[in-house]
């Protein structure tokens, strides 16, 4: 006799469910759109945080700087060069109180000195490099307490005495204004920003840094907070990829269990009905697509940082001096003074953690609901 093998739904079974298990169903659909969201929002983050993955900041240590004439010579050095960096040495010169004497008005900001390329420090509509003297930008915030206009470009304002025209605006929200250090007596300059590529370690960069311009700073590890925040990215995804292939396998031991507790095995020799092939072979290729996207994924979304492959396999002690260097630059990175542009990319960093962990508990709360519903099904 021929059997017919079919996988229906139990609408029934279903609906019972959902009148024992109502307030769990509901938790549950809950818990799922919860994660989704914090997950959509930590990549949100962790995309905004990528815009500047080339840029690295190296900073001064025991609160030595550098002058405007310091930042002379290095820009003549980096110009002699075969391939000159693209970077601006800047400082904060604190808070400071910008006036628009003609309307009487008055902002306090606060005032950041630089040399180089300004939209390496703050992304804003006009460069300030330096061509142009007695000019600034201007945050939105800053401009509103002035003029009353989201846009003050081409307008004065006076600091400490001396007019300055507003070239362009910043293009966030912010309480700042940016000065040329050569308009700006005795200027404090203690941090570079230089856009590199990714191949550079900290170390490497550091070295050539100091070696052909003269910067003599420690580089923020910026790095391996990242690495952690892509970690934490993809991870989400495995454990999802992971729970699905073990659905897709049991539901393919039961389908065994279904044919053998069904099959005539011994009818004239051992027989595979041809039905049975089929279902097997389709849930194999299933799992086998599952596997290969999996493996797709993590070869375009994963790369592993230069400075954590060791340059020889057998160098054992390679992963306690990596250790001891991140714990180093880490112990830096707190004790140093962090101005606005560094505090913004902390705190992008730190809600794309807790987007990824709130997502994380999601999930675990999901599986343990989950659980207790799959189970009485």
């Amino acid at each position: 006799m021929k059997k017919q093998w079919r996988c229906h739904l139990n609408v029934h079974a279903i609906w019972r469910l959902w009148k024992q298990k109502k307030a769990i169903v509901v938790v549950l659909i809950v818990l799922i759109a919860c994660g989704l969201t914090f997950y959509a929002m930590g990549i949100r983050q962790k995309q905004e945080l990528s815009m500047y993955q080339n840029r690295i900041t190296l900073f001064q240590k025991d609160r030595q700087f550098y002058t405007y004439e310091d930042a002379v010579q290095m820009r003549q050095r980096n110009e002699e060069i075969k391939e000159p960096f693209s970077y601006v040495i800047w400082g904060t010169e604190g808070i400071h109180l910008l006036e628009n004497q003609d309307l009487g008005r008055s902002s306090r900001v606060e005032v950041y000195a630089i040399d180089g390329n300004s939209q390496l420090l703050l992304p804003s509509t006009v460069m300030l490099d330096g061509t142009i003297t007695d000019g600034c930008l201007l945050g939105e915030k800053a401009a509103q307490e002035l003029f009353g206009v989201a846009d003050a470009a081409g307008l004065s304002v006076t600091l400490d005495g001396h007019t300055y025209q507003v070239l362009g605006m910043l293009t966030r929200e912010t309480q700042e204004a940016v000065f040329s250090a050569k308009d700006l007596h005795a200027a404090r300059l203690n941090r570079m920003t230089v856009e590199t590529s990714e191949n550079r370690t900290r170390s490497m960069l550091e070295q050539t840094i100091e070696w052909k311009i003269g910067f003599a700073g420690t580089a923020f590890d910026d790095r391996f907070i990242n690495s952690v925040i892509g970690l934490l990215s993809i991870g989400l995804c495995i454990l999802l990829w992971l729970w699905l292939l073990r659905l897709m396998f049991r539901e393919w031991k039961n389908y065994r269990k279904q044919y053998a507790a069904q099959a005539e095995y011994y009818k004239g020799g051992y027989l595979i009905a041809p039905d049975y092939v089929k279902g097997m072979a389709v849930r194999i290729c299933c799992m086998a697509g599952v596997v290969i996207l999996m493996l797709i994924f993590l070869r375009f979304h994963v790369k592993i940082p230069e400075d954590m492959i060791p340059t020889k396999w057998s160098d054992f002690a390679f992963w306690r001096r990596w250790g001891e260097d991140k714990a180093e630059r880490m112990a830096d990175w707190i004790r140093c003074e962090k101005y606005a542009p560094e505090l913004e990319d902390l705190g992008k960093s730190v809600r794309a953690i807790g987007c990824f962990v709130i997502s994380y508990l999601c999930y675990l709360l999901i599986r343990i609901f989950g659980l207790r519903i799959w189970k009485k099904y």
